[in-house]
């Protein structure tokens, strides 16, 4: 993606972010509906989570970074908590299922900067490059669970169908990540087999040379 056109579909998502969310406190006012108007606020923070993040880590966004930060946002914490995504079947699961992707990039991203190296080459670091995208997509997951423990504690907002499934809900939430890592996994041993580039490659590759200027002064 064109560094022009990767900022316009950005503003763009953005700006459909802000007025979906605009839209959202008038209907849940109209209608009553406290709770999905107080997760309106929620959804206000949620999309400064992972910037924050990255920027506490001194790490740069790409466009196509920002660009997912915002629609991933847009379907788990507006459309889900302040619409009622979330009761609808599935919703849910498909969110989480995308998160596990999300998640498993992220880790991808932050192996490159750590060895500042796009390709790894050493066997025992090739292994190791694979657990640790494992391990970091179910981290996600689990805190992600505790995010949504936490609404059920101090909003009232049983998003973790605590009530009426118990602890069936997260488990499979945590699946649903982990077969969405699974894909991002896929691409990756794909490339070292093959050598062959693809669209998760080709990401990485572009987030690497953002910020290996700063990291290789570290």
């Amino acid at each position: 993606m064109k560094k022009t056109s990767s900022k316009l579909v950005f503003y763009l998502m953005t700006g459909i972010y802000i007025i979906t969310l605009a839209g959202s406190f008038i209907y849940n006012y109209l209608n009553g509906n406290q709770q999905a108007f107080y997760m309106g606020i929620v959804a206000c923070l949620t999309p400064w989570l992972f910037p924050a993040l990255m920027h506490i880590l001194k790490i740069k966004m790409t466009d196509e970074v920002k660009i997912l930060n915002v629609v991933f946002i847009y379907f788990a914490s507006l459309i889900g908590s302040c619409l009622g995504g979330y009761h609808v079947a599935y919703f849910d699961k498909i969110v989480h299922f995308f998160s596990g992707i999300l998640a498993s990039i992220f880790a991808v991203f932050i192996f490159t900067l750590i060895k500042k190296q796009t390709h790894i080459s050493n066997k025992q670091d090739y292994i190791i490059f694979l657990i640790f995208i494992v391990a970091v997509n179910l981290s996600v997951a689990v805190i992600w669970e505790f995010y949504e423990y936490g609404m059920l504690i101090f909003f009232n907002n049983d998003c973790i169908n605590h009530y009426s499934t118990g602890v069936h809900d997260s488990l499979t939430d945590m699946i649903c990540a982990f077969l969405g890592g699974l894909i991002v996994l896929g691409y990756v041993i794909s490339y070292y087999r093959k050598d062959k580039q693809n669209w998760v490659i080709n990401m990485v590759q572009r987030f690497y040379n953002k910020n290996i200027e700063t990291f290789s002064k570290l």
